[in-house]
C-alpha cells in the first residue's frame, strides 16, 4: 500500500503486499496516529494483512473507508478500534470486501486458510457476529473474485445497504444472494453508522484516465465542438445530424460520470451517465453501441465526462502503422523457452469463467499455436492479420483490436446463449471473411480468456484460428513495443 501522513490521520491505498509491514510498523513508530483511513484497497498477501491488521488493533486507532476495502484491506480495516465509512468517493463503491483465502498465483481457493481469517472476524464483530454469513463469504466462493460486498449506510438507498455475497466475479448481481434485513452497522462490520466526511490528499483522489492513459484538464470545450463533432460523424446526412444533435444535448446535459460510444464505419451510438466511476460509464456506453438491436457494430469512445477521447483512437492507430513499418522480427532460436513451456492437456469444451487462471494447454486442436517470433512476423506484412486482444487492462500489441470480456464462458445456458451470439457478431464485424488468418491473446500462457475466444472463432467456422499463448507478457519480454488500450468491443 502507498501511505501518506496528514496530521493524525495516516492514509493507505492500493494492493496489500509483503513490503508493507515494514512500511506500517515504520508509520506507527512514529507515534501520534488517531485514524488509519484506507482508500480503495484491493487486498492481496493475506499474511501481511493479518500482520497489519494486529499492530492497527495494539494501536488503538480508528479505521475509515473511502471507496472499495477488499479482501485483504477488510482483515486491516476491521482491527479498529472505532469502524466506519468515510466520503471522498461516490457511496455506491464504497463498500467493504470479504472473502476466503486463495492463492496469489493460480488464484483458487485455499480452504486450509480460512479459519484464522474466520475467528479474526468473529472477535472483531462481537456479539453482532452471524456465522452463517461470514461462512459463506469465506467457504462459498468458487474463486478469487467472489465476494460478501457490503456497503455504505447514510448515503446509499435502502436497497444498497444489503449485504450482497456472489460466488465469483461474473455473477450477476441479481443472481447473488441478498442477506435482507442485515447491513453494514447490524453484522458489526462498521461501529457507526453515520459516514464520517474526509478530505482525501490529492494523491488518492480518483484520477479520470482512459485505460490507463491519464486525461488531465479537459483540451476541447465539447459545447463548442458538439458542431464539428457532428459534422465528421454524418458527413452531411440530414437524418444523422438530427439525431446527433439531440444525443449530443442529452450527453451535454446529464450528469457525470458519463460516456459516449459511436459506431466505427457504422452509424449508431450508446451513452452512459450517473454511473458509480467514468470506468463503468465507459463500458457501459461501448457496450450499448457494439450491441444495438438488428445493428451489431464496432466502436468507439467519443467521450467520457468533459474529454473528448475520440483522437485517441486515431493517435494509437497512427502509433502502431509506424510502430509496425519498423518492427524487428526477434530470431525464432530465441524463443525456445516459449514453445517449450509445458501446459495443460488439450480441452474438449470451453473453461467456464470461474475457472479462467491456470496454466493454459499446450496445444489446441484445429488452432495452430504461434510464438512471438511467428507474431510478429505477420504483423510486418501488407495484409496483416486480424488480431484481438481478449484482455481488459493495460497496453495492447499495436494493431491489436480490443475486445474486453470476450474469453468468457457460462455454464447458465441463459447467460452462455446470448454471450455468444455477441461474441458471434463482434467476431463477424471484425473479420468478415471467415478464411482470413484471426489471432487472439490474452495476459500470458496462464489466462484462458484467449484460449475459449479462440474456440469459440473456431466452432463459428472461421478456418484460420490462431492462438499466441504467451500474449502481451512474451510480447514485452521479447523488447517489442506496445501501444495504448482503445477498445472497441464489451462482450460483457
Amino acid at each position: 500500500m502507498s501511505l501518506e501522513r496528514v496530521g493524525n490521520d495516516l492514509f493507505a491505498t492500493g494492493p496489500t503486499v509483503d513490503q508493507d509491514f515494514l512500511h506500517f510498523k515504520d508509520a506507527f513508530a512514529q507515534g501520534g496516529i488517531e485514524r488509519l483511513i484506507l482508500v480503495n484497497g484491493s487486498g492481496g498477501d493475506l499474511w501481511t494483512g493479518m500482520q497489519v491488521a494486529r499492530m492497527v488493533q495494539e494501536a488503538k486507532v480508528h479505521t475509515v473507508v473511502s471507496g472499495h476495502c477488499m479482501s485483504a484491506c477488510s482483515l486491516i480495516f476491521m482491527a479498529g478500534q472505532e469502524r466506519s465509512f468515510g466520503t471522498g468517493s461516490l457511496p455506491r463503491v464504497t463498500m467493504i470486501g470479504i472473502h476466503g483465502a486463495h492463492d496469489r498465483n493460480t488464484k483458487q481457493v485455499n480452504p486450509t486458510l480460512m479459519p484464522q481469517m474466520f475467528a479474526w472476524y468473529k472477535r472483531q464483530m462481537g456479539d453482532k457476529f452471524d456465522p452463517e454469513v461470514i461462512n459463506q463469504a469465506l467457504y462459498g466462493i468458487k474463486e478469487a473474485f467472489g465476494f460478501l460486498r457490503i456497503r455504505e449506510l447514510q448515503r446509499t438507498h435502502e436497497k444498497d445497504r444489503t449485504p450482497l455475497f456472489c460466488p465469483t466475479g461474473q455473477t450477476p448481481f441479481d443472481q447473488c444472494q441478498q442477506h435482507t434485513g442485515k447491513d453494514a452497522f447490524s453484522l458489526g462490520v462498521v461501529t457507526k453508522a453515520e459516514t464520517v466526511t474526509l478530505q482525501l490528499p490529492d494523491s488518492m483522489k480518483v484520477q479520470l484516465a482512459f485505460f490507463g492513459q491519464p486525461l488531465g484538464v479537459p483540451k476541447v470545450n465539447l459545447h463548442e465542438r458538439a458542431d464539428t463533432m457532428i459534422e465528421g460523424l454524418c458527413k452531411g446526412q440530414l437524418l444523422c445530424q438530427t439525431v446527433a444533435h439531440r444525443t449530443f444535448s442529452n450527453y451535454l446535459s446529464a450528469h457525470h460520470n458519463k460516456a459516449m460510444a459511436i459506431g466505427w464505419s457504422k452509424t449508431g451510438f450508446g451513452m452512459r451517465w450517473e454511473m458509480d466511476d467514468p470506468g463503468r460509464a465507459m463500458l457501459g456506453a461501448l457496450y450499448q453501441c457494439n450491441h444495438a438491436k438488428n445493428n451489431p457494430k464496432l466502436c468507439r469512445l467519443a467521450s467520457v465526462n468533459e474529454h473528448e477521447v475520440l483522437p485517441l483512437y486515431d493517435e494509437a492507430a497512427a502509433q502502431a502503422t509506424a510502430l509496425l513499418s519498423q518492427l524487428q522480427v526477434p530470431a525464432p532460436e530465441s524463443f525456445q523457452a516459449e514453445r517449450d513451456e509445458p501446459g495443460a492437456s488439450t480441452p474438449t469444451r470451453l473453461r467456464w469463467t470461474h475457472q479462467l487462471t491456470g496454466m493454459t494447454p499446450k496445444a489446441l486442436d484445429g488452432i495452430p499455436r504461434w510464438d512471438t517470433a511467428a507474431l510478429a512476423q505477420a504483423l510486418r506484412q501488407t495484409n496483416r492479420t486480424v488480431v484481438i486482444d481478449a484482455a481488459s487492462l493495460g497496453p495492447v500489441i499495436p494493431g491489436a483490436l480490443s475486445f474486453i470480456n470476450s474469453g468468457l464462458a457460462f455454464e447458465n445456458e441463459k447467460l452462455e446463449q446470448p454471450y455468444a451470439e455477441r461474441f458471434a457478431q463482434m467476431l463477424r464485424a471484425a473479420a468478415p471473411d471467415p478464411d482470413q488468418p484471426v489471432v487472439f491473446y490474452c495476459n500470458n500462457s496462464e489466462s484462458w480468456l484467449s484460449v475459449n475466444a479462440a474456440m469459440r472463432a473456431r466452432q463459428l467456422g472461421y478456418t484460420q484460428v490462431i492462438w499466441y499463448r504467451g500474449g502481451i507478457n512474451a510480447w514485452v519480454q521479447a523488447g517489442l513495443p506496445t501501444v495504448g488500450r482503445v477498445p472497441v468491443a464489451v462482450l460483457y
